[in-house]
């Protein structure tokens, strides 16, 4: 099964997604959801960080009815069919309407604190502490995140653990802020970090 082998067709192949992006105007989760990819996987693919072989690739151009021979002409860029655009946006309403109907009807589900172990109870305190506590009133960093998780909650768990339980809810009841991590002298560092707290809008409908 035929890969991309270097890293100038893997920046390619990633430039041409974001070609396609930009012309339909999907966000890079609903873009992989077209083409039914898991938002993940497809996550791998537009950042290089794993080859992708040619049967899926075509099977992102055959959802967007665009041809591999004119996916790969280097001398022009890619048309979609306006057709395909106008279904394609539709299918992103529709998609982030359901995605936040599902966070609203989880947000009601977890009234008391959630009991268990493994993957399932990580995924459930982490929408009972975004739902139901106040721990996010507060700006809070990956970091901070990790040591009050274990104290408070007794939820432990690595940093890309944790993001990956955040990255749902980013956009929507959570806030990603980009900040300037301070020394402790109080002086700022060159280092930039990012923020998570209650979204604007979630304080608006609680409130």
């Amino acid at each position: 099964m035929a890969k991309t082998v270097n890293k100038e067709l893997a920046q390619f192949i990633s430039d041409r997604f974001n070609e396609i992006m930009k012309t339909t105007g999907l966000e890079l989760e609903v873009f992989a959801a077209y083409c039914k990819i898991g938002y993940s996987t497809f996550r791998t693919y537009h950042s290089r960080t794993v080859r992708i072989s040619v049967e899926t690739l075509k099977k992102i151009c055959d959802a967007y009815q665009i041809s591999l021979n004119d996916f790969f002409h280097t001398d022009k860029p890619l048309v979609v069919n306006p057709k395909v655009i106008k279904h394609v946006q539709e299918f992103q309403i529709k998609y982030l309407h359901n995605k936040n109907k599902l966070l609203k009807d989880e947000g009601v589900k977890f009234i008391t604190k959630p009991i268990g172990s493994g993957n399932k109870w990580a995924r459930d305190m982490m929408k009972y502490i975004i739902f139901h506590t106040d721990y996010f009133h507060t700006p809070r960093s990956i970091a901070e995140m990790i040591i009050d998780f274990a104290q408070d909650f007794e939820l432990v768990l690595e940093s890309g653990r944790i993001y990956e339980l955040l990255r749902k809810y980013v956009g929507n009841e959570i806030q990603k802020i980009e900040t300037t991590r301070k020394n402790k002298d109080q002086t700022k560092a060159n280092r930039k970090i990012f923020l998570y707290s209650k979204s604007l809008d979630h304080n608006k409908r609680t409130n």
